[in-house]
């Protein structure tokens, strides 16, 4: 995966990993340090197996020596403000348009699942490197710190419990 500067993880990613249950193996495995907006911890509300709602202070993102939960800087909030202002079909919520905006500014790769976010970025950020949760959980440190059994179930998980979509062209990642 080879990131240097960072990943910013958006919202549907962080359920999708929670949902594994090997969420600091993982990203552990990855040796990247993470970025999460103020407004995606807010939108990660509860676990997604349990239905259990995370209280603020106990809330797993703010708990992880390896995540930095940011607050949204000028350059960052004029780019997120433009893009949570758009008409739909173009609108994105909060944790999308904040994620987006911290990678395009900070220079850094961005894990996003929506398919319509994916496209704006695309369209207006071109220059942002794009993951997804199926690169995450299919790349090769993961797969070796979890060995092959464990990645299929946390693989399992993500798509049953967080929902995780796998695009075509990934059914056979992992």
């Amino acid at each position: 995966m080879a990131v240097t500067s960072g990943l910013v993880l958006d919202t549907s990613v962080w359920i999708n990993l929670l949902a594994t249950e090997q969420q600091w193996t993982i990203l552990d495995a990855l040796g990247v340090h993470c970025i999460v907006p103020e407004q995606v911890v807010r939108e990660v509300r509860r676990n997604p197996i349990t239905r259990q709602t995370y209280s603020l202070e106990k809330h797993p993102l703010r708990r992880q020596p390896n995540i930095e939960v940011v607050e949204l800087c000028d350059d960052e909030l004029d780019l997120f403000l433009s893009l949570v202002a758009e008409e739909s079909p173009n609108a994105l919520g909060d944790g999308e348009a904040a994620a987006i905006a911290i990678a395009w500014a900070r220079r850094c790769p961005l894990a996003l699942d929506d398919r319509k976010a994916r496209r704006i970025v695309r369209e207006r950020c071109s220059d942002i490197n794009i993951l997804m949760t199926v690169d995450i959980l299919s790349d090769r440190a993961v797969k070796t710190r979890l060995g092959e059994e464990a990645c299929n179930v946390a693989f399992e998980k993500a798509k049953q419990f967080g929902r995780m979509h796998v695009p075509k062209n990934a059914r056979n990642a992992i």
